[in-house]
């Protein structure tokens, strides 16, 4: 028999989100200083110029006073919302944490980053603090100039260690980040950028950040990254343990302005690492770059982070246990479940709601320990579910055009279309189906309802989110948001 857990109605808990999206003036350019001590540049602004921090090569790697315990679950490092001037980095060098903005000029190109408002009072705070308390990220625009140096370059950065004296300045100090197991960004840019990740010397790992109007997370692990160094035959987690600086920079070999804004940075989590306050994100005199709701627009049926216990099918018939999430394995009555939560599900309606779980994950996550060949997952009912027998009443979900689904995982996910009134055990896999890959990092793969089969998605009861497996088969997944194809 087919186990099939149902939750039954709780109230939803919803956030709304503004974003610090706006574009901004071209005014206001930070003219060119050095690093005291104090993280200032003689006009308030900490500044190297060029692409990377001056050499680092005589320096030791250090570890980070935190036990690496610390960053096993990942945790945010640094939230502009959080009007913090410096990133929790877990060192405690001179000038650990501390973010600065570079340029081209060293190559002989002009390209710089426009500020939205003055930062060139000495007496003011750091840069990154007064952007923080007024937008809750750092807000600015790269002007890059790549006709006259052959590629443009500026961005912002941080240092993770701290510094060293070198002759007449200083240089940031390798540091062992590889117990991070990457990295997670919350940001916005109208034209991609790199993550770039140096140790002083050269650039060693670099990630894409794709260009998105909308504010997003985007986490990546260090198998994800690519590695550029010169020591190609290093593995990602060795090269981690010799950084000293991570860098996000905008390129262009033509004339042309970036908008751009970082809103926080957090160890690896598949599932995300930062709460971002967006309230706390105002639009003081900006221009919005995206007025619309940064997450919500595109996870028009459900987004975890919002704490909602149920999907937005638009089918639902008022019984109140439409859209909501159960789990579905075919393990037998009284047989362990292949799916360990990280929390205890239930609540006070519910000894079987998902809940809990939503509130832990900000989504739908746990691990799968396959004792025999098998699946398990999880599922949500498209019309309603019978809350005392289970059975469901099918809808027609044609007019999505489809499903983008924001997830993790260490195992391939079966989207599985499901006709009958209940998941049955014996006939469940035959059902039409989308495999979605496995992927370490966070991810959003869109699927059309042709791929199902023909007609399949005009009599659907529920869709399930399932991974197959032999005996010994482990895994884990995160299920964090989903959006119909015709809203993406």
């Amino acid at each position: 028999m087919l186990n099939a857990k149902h939750i039954l109605p709780m109230s939803a808990i919803l956030f709304g989100l503004v974003g610090c999206n706006e574009m901004f003036d071209a005014t206001n350019v930070v003219p060119d200083g050095t690093i005291n001590i104090d993280g200032t540049t003689s006009n308030g602004n900490a500044e190297w110029q060029g692409g990377n921090p001056p050499s680092s090569s005589s320096a030791a790697v250090i570890l980070p006073i935190s036990s690496p315990a610390m960053f096993e679950g990942g945790t945010c490092l640094w939230s502009g919302s959080g009007k913090h001037p410096f990133v929790e980095t877990g060192f405690n060098g001179t000038n650990a944490g501390l973010w600065w903005n570079f340029n081209d000029s060293e190559v002989g190109g002009m390209s710089n980053i426009i500020w939205p408002i003055g930062l060139d009072n000495p007496y003011d705070d750091p840069w990154s603090l007064v952007l923080s308390n007024n937008y809750g990220c750092i807000a600015g625009t790269a002007s890059l100039h790549g006709e006259l140096s052959g590629m443009g370059y500026a961005g912002v950065g941080f240092i993770v260690a701290g510094e060293q004296p070198v002759g007449n300045g200083f240089a940031p100090i390798a540091a062992d980040i590889s117990s991070w197991n990457g990295l997670c960004v919350t940001y916005a840019s109208d034209h991609d950028m790199l993550l770039e990740l140096d140790n002083g010397n050269e650039t060693m790992l670099t990630a894409d950040l794709e260009g998105n109007s909308k504010m997003a997370e985007k986490c990546i692990a260090w198998d994800d990254f690519i590695n550029v160094s010169s020591n190609a035959e290093a593995t990602n987690r060795e090269i981690a343990g010799e950084i000293s600086v991570v860098k996000f920079v905008m390129k262009s070999a033509t004339d042309t302005n970036v908008n751009f804004r970082i809103a926080a940075v957090g160890t690896y989590s598949a599932g995300g690492m930062c709460d971002v306050d967006w309230y706390r994100m105002v639009n003081t005199g900006m221009i919005p770059m995206d007025q619309d709701n940064p997450e919500h627009s595109e996870f028009d049926l459900w987004l975890g982070s919002d704490q909602t216990y149920r999907v937005d099918t638009r089918l639902c018939d008022g019984s109140m246990t439409c859209g909501y999430w159960f789990s579905v394995e075919d393990t037998e009555d009284g047989v362990a479940s292949r799916i360990t939560w990280p929390v205890l599900k239930g609540d006070e309606y519910d000894s079987e709601s998902l809940s809990p779980i939503i509130d832990h994950c900000d989504g739908v996550c746990g691990s799968l320990n396959f004792e025999s060949k098998g699946y398990a997952g999880v599922g949500f009912s498209i019309v309603n579910r019978n809350e005392f027998n289970g059975s469901m009443t099918p809808g027609d979900i044609t007019s999505w055009g489809g499903l983008c689904v924001k997830y993790t995982s260490t195992l391939n996910i079966d989207v599985v279309m499901n006709s009958a009134a209940h998941e049955n055990s014996s006939t469940l896999l035959q059902s039409p189906m989308v495999t979605l890959p496995k992927s370490a990092s966070l991810t959003t793969k869109c699927v059309e309802w042709d791929e199902f089969g023909a007609g399949a998605s005009s009599h659907v009861t529920s869709l399930l989110f399932v991974s197959e497996g032999g005996a010994g088969t482990e895994g884990n997944f995160n299920i964090v948001g989903l959006g119909t194809l015709a809203n993406n």
